[in-house]
């Protein structure tokens, strides 16, 4: 498996991350001894600042392809002509509650795959040739940035129920490379394409606190979508649970419908659908 030049901004990130969780993690440790808070005042979720922050165990599917009308022989597939298998990352989600209603977002997800497979049919991409029997790898980057709104329709002592707007920035980049022997030298090729997509989205948030005498545990739910036209869609979900065990943190797990992203594309630039999906697990903080 090959991985991009650690100067890549999707590198350096997920590698930003990876070291912020283990930081976090260690920092919860000092606080176990702390006692649990409880919900007061008919409001189990009474904080000002609140961050998760997940290990996902991320399983990449999808296509890429030249142009909006190109055929099977101008595009590849993740699964079938690549073999992408699942893989370790993060993501992360920062929450400003400004007024008892109204909050501020912030979320982040780095995608870095790769994979080196022996080609069983002839693909091109981005004018370059990979003839079947080529050993040939892709490497797929895909950073997202997601700034958002949410407002709480409701607020009572079993939890929320809020509407969420989000406006997903996604630089996704395709890179597909060999090298072969010709004539006792080794030659070298690889095409490359990528997209800035803006993609605004909409949904509905609920978390649920089934004790509504204390919020040690928490069930919590989003989802949120998309549909732009000609130019794709996007839809995302994710579901997790969460157990305190400390007064300002709490241990989540559960599963993560991560985005499913499709830009159709045109007759100058890469279309492509791309989902991550995946268990994931982390550490929520509030105050």
């Amino acid at each position: 498996m090959n991985r991009r030049e650690d100067s890549s901004v999707a590198a350096i990130l997920h590698k930003t991350l990876r070291t912020a969780g283990k930081i976090l993690v260690l920092s919860c440790l000092f606080t176990l001894t702390v006692p649990l808070s409880h919900a007061s005042d008919n409001d189990a979720e009474n904080y000002k600042i609140r961050f998760t922050v997940f290990w996902w165990y991320s399983n990449p599917s999808g296509h890429f392809s030249d142009t909006e009308n190109a055929g099977a022989d101008h595009s590849f597939d993740l699964d079938k002509d690549f073999g992408f298998g699942s893989y370790s990352t993060f993501s992360g989600n920062f929450d400003w509650r400004f007024t008892r209603r109204n909050h501020f977002s912030f979320g982040t997800s780095p995608v870095e795959s790769s994979n080196t497979r022996t080609l069983t049919r002839t693909i091109t991409f981005n004018g370059k040739t990979y003839s079947i029997g080529t050993a040939v790898s892709a490497d797929i980057n895909s950073l997202s940035f997601s700034p958002g709104y949410q407002f709480d329709f409701m607020r009572r002592d079993w939890g929320t129920f809020s509407g969420v707007a989000q406006m997903h920035l996604f630089n996704t980049d395709a890179k597909v490379s060999s090298a072969v022997i010709v004539n006792g030298q080794r030659v070298v090729q690889s095409s490359s394409e990528s997209v800035f997509a803006p993609i605004p989205a909409i949904g509905a948030r609920i978390r649920w606190y089934p004790n509504h005498d204390s919020n040690r545990f928490v069930v919590d739910g989003i989802a949120q979508g998309m549909y732009l036209f000609g130019y794709g869609d996007f839809y995302s979900a994710k579901g997790t649970a969460g157990f305190a065990f400390a007064q300002h943190w709490k241990l989540t797990a559960g599963y993560q419908m991560g985005t499913r992203l499709t830009i159709h594309g045109s007759e100058d630039s890469m279309g492509f659908r791309l989902v991550q999906k995946g268990p994931v697990a982390g550490v929520e903080g509030a105050w």
